[in-house]
């Protein structure tokens, strides 16, 4: 093969496959192999001792219910929400229809906790915003209820990307035929639409079932005052107990938690198989339905629940994060001193943002370099097992944050020939582990791009004389440029706020934007806006940093 060769003939080249294979395995594969080797094996031998610990508590069955009953609340809040939202901006003629679209999708980019943080200052029973607005305590985000609003109000998301990419690929032929045969827009959708679009339907809601049962967030800082234990809290409980007992134990829940993500990931692949064919060779805009005279009401719906999803949460923070004393809203208590006691009077802040955008960055610019290169292989080669790459990349990705985090606390003691450290209580680990969730991104992006464009300008340089680096570097670089940079971004924006893999990882002095934040929320300025304060900054950085993703890429990425 004439990619082989030109590697043969630049060493350097074939070294570089080798560490990139290597990297791959050591981050994205070992943890988890090694995660069922201790757990399974303590002593060297087969043992389920610490299942059956586990089977024996009745806290750990309370968890386990808790999860299903959550994530499948959650589910059918998201179902509900998105589904007749996809359709109103797919399939009605309304102003404006593609701002829509980026603002309801908005929630998808921001942190999960940050709903939580919100919606406790909004919600909470004893100065929540909206009980001391009204006069009476109507409002407990610390309930059953207010759990499931939180995840809902933000995994809808996942739903509504998956129904509105569909809607945008079925043939309009399919729906004209009902409609011209006399069937009302409501008998199209049921009988014809919802079927045909049913595989990303079913698709979209596991995706929020898995969401809400690995999101850390939300259940320990609603969830746990309410006293509604988890599968991940009760993770976290267990790992924070310091003992090698207490380790295992969490290590087993994450197993039980690793195998329920998987057995949802291939229910979810069962459906996309069922994926009816859909894409005609003709132009499938489909004809929209007119509102005529009511389009005014269908605006101020729209309107409404945006405002109540996203502007309400949103402003709820900035409330609290310019006030002086929490549950008041008056311009007598506007102030600006949490900024400057949270930016200027805080040690912990500066290391924080510190931490996190050197986390951040520096995971991004890794995770682009080595998705470019196994894109590379992925898209451009025929090397044989190639396939398995985006395999690999893809068991993090799937995978529950505190999964990874146990997985690599597990994996941080390291012992090579007579040299024996330790990862454990490092801002490193922490970096492995975003490496690790977050280069599928990298990969799927930059795969993306390639597969967009013509090898004839490589061959041309290749018959040139130029080496597999200089074809590298002269020609798929510069035309993979807008797609390693929306690569870098997409990395970026989940790394910086990052919480629920960060919370395990963590140690004193390694503070970042997640932790700091769940900490000023959970332990230390709860009443004083410092939460808020922060929760702002992360709200305007990722919306920020979304739309210049959108711009670089010309629309092909972002929300």
């Amino acid at each position: 093969m004439i990619f082989l060769k030109n590697l043969y003939r630049d060493r350097s080249s074939l070294l570089l496959l080798g560490a990139s294979f290597l990297v791959l395995f050591l981050t994205c594969a070992y943890p988890f192999l090694n995660l069922f080797k201790k757990v399974l094996f303590p002593a060297g031998e087969f043992s389920l001792r610490y299942f059956a610990q586990l089977l024996q508590s009745s806290t750990t069955a309370i968890a386990v219910k808790n999860t299903l009953i959550v994530s499948g609340l959650t589910t059918l809040m998201a179902a509900v929400l998105a589904v007749p939202l996809a359709w109103v901006l797919s399939r009605t003629q309304i102003r404006g229809s593609k701002v829509w679209r980026s603002l309801f999708c908005l929630p998808y980019a921001i942190p999960p906790y940050i709903a939580a943080i919100a919606w406790i200052v909004l919600a909470n029973p004893s100065n929540g915003l909206l009980n001391s607005a009204l006069g009476y305590k109507i409002f407990n985000i610390y309930s059953l209820g207010g759990l499931v609003w939180v995840m809902g109000s933000f995994f809808y998301t996942f739903v509504l990307l998956s129904v509105l990419t569909a809607l945008d690929r079925v043939d309009p032929s399919l729906e004209e035929a009902a409609r011209l045969s006399g069937a009302s827009p409501l008998k199209v959708f049921t009988s014809i639409t919802l079927p045909v679009i049913s595989p990303a339907f079913f698709s979209g809601m596991l995706l929020v079932f898995l969401a809400a049962s690995a999101c850390f967030g939300v259940p320990a800082l609603i969830g746990t005052p309410a006293r509604i234990f988890m599968l991940v809290t009760k993770i976290y409980t267990y790992q924070k107990m310091g003992s090698i007992s207490g380790i295992y134990m969490a290590g087993s829940l994450s197993i039980i938690l690793l195998v329920l993500s998987f057995l949802i990931l291939w229910f979810n692949r069962r459906f996309e198989k069922r994926a009816f064919e859909v894409v005609s060779g003709k132009s499938n805009r489909a004809q929209a339905m007119d509102w005529g005279n009511k389009q005014w009401a269908i605006q101020f719906l729209l309107i409404t629940l945006f405002s109540v999803l996203f502007l309400l949460p949103v402003s709820g923070i900035f409330v609290a994060a310019t006030s002086k004393i929490q549950g008041i809203f008056s311009l007598d208590n506007f102030t600006f001193n949490n900024f400057v006691k949270i930016f200027f009077h805080t040690d912990e802040t500066p290391r924080a943002i510190k931490n996190s955008f050197i986390l951040a960055a520096s995971v991004a610019t890794a995770c682009c370099a080595l998705g470019v290169f196994l894109s590379y292989i992925v898209k451009k080669t025929r090397i044989k097992g190639r396939q398995i790459i985006p395999v690999i990349a893809t068991l993090p990705f799937a995978s529950p944050g505190t999964v990874i985090a146990l997985a690599l606390i597990l994996a941080a003691n390291i012992q090579f020939f007579n040299l024996s450290f330790s990862l454990y209580n490092t801002i490193y680990l922490i970096g492995l582990a975003y490496f690790a969730k977050y280069l599928n991104f990298s990969l799927r992006t930059c795969g993306d791009g390639l597969g967009q464009i013509n090898n004839s300008l490589a061959e041309a340089s290749r018959v040139s004389g130029a080496s597999w680096g200089q074809t590298m570097k002269k020609i798929w670089i510069p035309l993979l440029l807008p797609s390693i940079v929306a690569s870098w971004f997409l990395v970026f924006m989940p790394a910086f706020s990052e919480l629920t893999m960060t919370i395990l990882l963590s140690g004193p002095g390694i503070e970042t934007m997640g932790t700091l934040l769940f900490q000023l929320q959970e332990y230390g300025d709860a009443s004083g806006g410092g939460a808020a304060v922060l929760a702002l900054f992360v709200i305007v950085m990722v919306t920020v940093i979304n739309y210049l993703v959108k711009f670089l890429s010309k629309g092909r990425y972002g929300l």
